[in-house]
């Protein structure tokens, strides 16, 4: 537990989910981001891949900030979250893609991925 009165050590920021918060999530999931091989027009579409403890690929995220939608493909699931609005960043922890009603995506470290519908 942190001390009263210091920094936590993975402080929670809070983002509008666009172009300028791409490299936060990748440093925040210690993630490679590249563009995507395909665009729409108008807006960028990037891709993340998230490796295991293994440092084997374990997630790969399509952001689509332009239709405010995020995908998240792993093994066992893919996962198409639409009406993404807000991103908090938690430290190096985990990433938190946000609607407006509550419901939220969450993907960790290492490629977990949560969805709170």
């Amino acid at each position: 537990m942190d001390e009263p009165g210091t920094t936590p050590r993975n402080p929670i920021t809070h983002h509008t989910f666009d172009d300028d918060v791409i490299e936060g999530i990748a440093a925040a999931l210690g993630a490679t981001v590249e563009r995507a091989p395909f665009q729409l027009p108008g807006s960028n579409i990037y891709q993340l891949t998230i490796e295991n403890a293994l440092g084997l690929p374990a997630t790969m995220l399509t952001l689509w900030t332009g239709i405010h939608r995020v995908d998240a493909i792993s093994p066992s699931s893919t996962v198409v979250f639409t009406d993404v609005r807000t991103v908090d960043l938690v430290g190096t922890v985990e990433v938190q893609f946000r609607r407006t009603n509550r419901e939220l995506l969450i993907v960790a470290r290492g490629g977990k991925v949560i969805v709170r519908a």
